[in-house]
Order: structure tokens, then sequence, then C-alpha cells
């Protein structure tokens, strides 16, 4: 999986659930592909069940912010993104899995009820970011509190449709950043293909009757000859195949005159 995560085309999808944004066992596996997180979009599953254990407002509003995440990975592509995905299975009609859990009738009642999730999520976030008063002026004049503008300029990152819109601009980029690139490689396979094609379709125009049967012919009358001599076999080695001339021989073995010559020095030493 880190392997295929390594591809500098894919954008990382990391989804974890953790309430301590210093510590992400998920993102220390993706980081092994992507150390500073430049393809990767953060997710933080289960909001529904996270949100019930901030007691105060702006404990909320430091958790939705993360500013420690983006202290630790400044270069990341997106996110964090806040979801929340209804218990259940999409399965036969008023039917149950082996956990006793509802099973959706099919997959648009399970879109909906991530829809109907991700309303609720950001409708309970908003009303408890309203419980931090804005700060007021010398005079006693409200003014506006720059951590609540902050904290719902995040509100837009709550939700699995949110983060749906995210990534298919994500991608829309990378596809129109990538046509310069993409273009010529198209062009020139279809090129390819269109040689191929156009060799093809010559070989299949000189394809004849006629020519088909005078190629099985010569086979047939070539491979009667073969089984003939192999039938009646031959003592005479073909030349062609295993004859060799004088110069050929000699370039092969070599000259015996100097062997000779020893020889024969050695028989007259002898007599």
């Amino acid at each position: 999986m880190v392997s295929k995560m390594r591809c500098p085309d894919y954008i990382i999808l990391c989804v974890e659930d953790t309430m301590d944004w210093k510590h992400g066992s998920t993102r220390e596996v993706v980081q092994k592909a992507d150390p500073d997180l430049s393809r990767t979009v953060i997710v933080n599953t289960k909001l529904d069940t996270k949100i019930p254990q901030f007691g105060s407002a702006a404990d909320l509003m430091d958790y939705l912010r993360a500013e420690i995440v983006d202290r630790i990975s400044p270069h990341k592509l997106g996110g964090p993104f806040f979801s929340s995905v209804p218990s259940g299975r999409v399965g036969r009609q008023g039917g149950h899995d082996e956990e006793g859990q509802f099973m959706f009738d099919n997959d648009d009642d399970f879109v909906a009820a991530c829809a109907d999730s991700e309303d609720n999520d950001r409708a309970i976030i908003a009303q408890r970011l309203k419980a931090i008063k804005p700060q007021s002026d010398r005079d006693g004049r409200p003014r506006n509190n720059p951590a609540l503008t902050a904290a719902r300029a995040f509100l837009p990152r709550v939700g699995l449709g949110r983060l749906r819109g995210f990534l298919e601009r994500r991608v829309d980029e990378c596809y129109r950043r990538n046509v310069a690139k993409i273009v010529p490689l198209l062009q020139a396979e279809h090129a390819s293909v269109e040689r191929r094609l156009q060799a093809v379709e010559t070989e299949l125009d000189a394809l004849s009757v006629e020519r088909l049967k005078a190629g099985a012919d010569a086979f047939c009358d070539e491979f009667c000859s073969a089984l003939k001599d192999a039938i009646q076999g031959s003592v005479t080695a073909p030349s062609h195949m295993f004859g060799e001339t004088l110069e050929q021989e000699v370039g092969s073995v070599g000259s015996f005159s100097g062997t000779l010559v020893l020889c024969k020095c050695i028989c007259i030493v002898l007599v």
C-alpha cells in the first residue's frame, strides 16, 4: 500500500479518528510515502461522537482550527476535514446485519443519511459557537471577535459534501495542469495505432485465395521432399551445412607445419 501511495500523481486521503492532533498513527504511515503531506488530504471521522466531549465552545473552536496540524504539516494538501458517517450497512429492506444494526435499503438511502449527518453536525457546531460572546471595546460597543470569525471560517471543512467538492476541484486542477503533457502522449499513441492498423490492412488486402493456395502447395512440396529424404536416408552429409574450405579448416584448427618440422628433427636425432 505504501509503495502504491508513492506515485506522484496520486492524491492521498488520510482518514483518522483522533482527539489529539499531535499524534496520528495513520499520518505516520502516510508520511512514509508523502513526508511533507503535500499530496495528502487529512480527514477526521466520527465528529458526531466528538462534539459532546467538548465542555466549552472555546475547546470545540480550538479543535476545529487544528493549529497544531498547520504547524506540524504546513505543506499539507488540504484539511483537516471533519465527517460523520451513519452506522449501518446497505442491504435488504428491513434487514439487520450480524451486530443488529439497521441496514439501508439502497445506496441512495445511505447517501441521504450522510447528508443529514452533515447538516446536523454543522447545525450543532454553529449553535455551540454562538456561546462565544463577541468582545467589546472600551466604550462598551461590541466588536468582531477574531477567534469566532476564524472558527466559523472552518465550517466549510465539516461534512462529506465539502470534502467531495474539495477533491473534485483538486482533481480538475491536476487534470488541467497535466493536459499539456497528456495531449502529446495521446497523439503519439494515436499515430502508433494508426500505423499498426494500416500495416494490418495492407497485409489483409494482399491476401487472396490464389496466393494462399500457392503458399500451401509450396509448403506441402517442401515437406514431402524433406520426408522422402529422411525415409531413404543418405551417407552424404550436405556440403552447404557441414562442408568447409581449406581456409576455413585452417582457421578452425590451426597450422601443423611447425609440428611437422619438430617431428623430423626428433627423428634425425634418434637415428
